[in-house]
């Protein structure tokens, strides 16, 4: 005897060997909103050249502006339209580049006197030479004249690579250079 659930023809499509293709209508809707999209980030950005082009332009049109009814007046909005004009085609002055300067050092630190040396009385001032970098650091801290302490020429180098400097500006930049700064050690006699 034949099953009758078995002998019944296939009702469900065979399966199919891809993927279901997309139809052409969706993939062409998808390009021309990418295009329309695109065409209005150009033309929204077209022209800015500057950062003075970012600043949006004035509430005020020439179709707000009520017309004209004297030829006086026509004369006089045509002027001030003219001025306008020259204003607007007027080359811009170029931004200042700061000048050429040299390193130097920011603001006045405290200097700390060695305990060692004020116990011994020792006086004196050390000349310092420092490499600086162009974020205003200290580094490559070196002697360009000694004290006569030994104490006081090293306390000098500590405190001086502990120091922030204004960096050297050269055409505009700042630029790493050195400088040499004094450091003075003298007590105070009450």
């Amino acid at each position: 005897m034949s099953d009758p659930m078995n002998d019944r023809p296939d009702t469900n499509p065979p399966p199919e060997d891809g993927r279901k293709s997309s139809s052409p209508l969706i993939w062409i809707l998808i390009l021309i909103a990418l295009i329309a999209f695109a065409w209005y980030f150009y033309n929204r950005n077209a022209g800015t050249g500057s950062v003075d082009d970012l600043t949006p332009p004035p509430a005020t049109s020439d179709a707000m502006t009520p017309a004209a009814s004297s030829p006086a007046e026509v004369e006089a909005a045509e002027a001030a339209a003219r001025e306008k004009a020259k204003a607007k085609a007027a080359p811009k002055p170029a931004r200042s580049i700061p000048k050429d300067r040299a390193a130097s050092l920011a603001g006045q630190p405290k200097i700390a006197y060695p305990p060692e040396a004020y116990r011994s009385r020792e006086e004196g001032t050390v000349v310092v030479k420092a490499q600086v970098d162009e974020l205003g650091n200290a580094s490559n801290v070196e002697i360009v004249r000694r004290s006569g302490s030994r104490v006081l020429d090293r306390a000098a180098m500590n405190e001086v690579r502990k120091w922030k400097f204004t960096p050297a500006i050269k055409n505009g930049k700042t630029v790493a250079s050195s400088v040499q700064v004094p450091v003075e050690y003298k007590l105070d006699d009450e």
